[in-house]
């Protein structure tokens, strides 16, 4: 059996994610992602830093627009 890295036990306060309030936690969540393929070995480590800059980048835009953490 594969090794199991997150589990879902319980949905509390159900509600929409939308990247206009929730920006800061969609941008970690996908940080996350790419470092758990990282560690997979799905990604090479160049693969992992290009993704990585590139949402970086993105999240810098967006805040240079005025936005509050979301996406760009």
């Amino acid at each position: 059996m594969a090794k199991q890295y997150a589990r879902l036990n319980q949905i509390e306060h159900n509600r929409t994610v939308t990247w206009e309030r929730d920006g800061l936690f969609l941008y970690r969540l996908q940080g996350g992602l790419l470092l758990a393929l990282k560690e997979q070995g799905r990604l090479s480590e160049l693969q992992y830093r290009h993704a990585r800059e590139h949402l970086d980048r993105q999240r810098r835009a967006w805040i240079a627009t005025g936005q509050k953490g979301g996406r760009p």
